[in-house]
């Protein structure tokens, strides 16, 4: 997660949420790591975009725009992000 101090308007499940958009987990994977609804998920999503003040545009993906932010922030890159097992670049696992 990132330090308290990188973006203080971000919730703490919208962190978590960031995060593992950074790992390349779906909206569906979230929901499943997080135990949380489909729903639920597209509802941090969007207020992860709107407080990070990623547009929607033609020219840009939100998604990967809000990962990036995320990345430069906590300086961690191409390293595997999460220390929960088989999270990440690997196939998702079941819990």
């Amino acid at each position: 997660m990132p330090d308290s101090g990188w973006d203080d308007s971000l919730l703490p499940r919208e962190r978590e949420v960031l995060a593992l958009m950074a790992e390349g987990w779906s909206n569906t994977g979230i929901a499943d790591q997080m135990y949380v609804s489909l729903s639920a998920v597209e509802k941090h999503v969007t207020a992860v975009f709107a407080k990070l003040g990623v547009p929607a545009s033609a020219a840009g993906n939100r998604r990967v725009l809000a990962v990036l932010r995320y990345l430069a922030a906590t300086g961690r890159t191409g390293e595997r992000l999460s220390e929960r097992p088989g999270a990440g670049w690997g196939k998702p696992h079941s819990r």
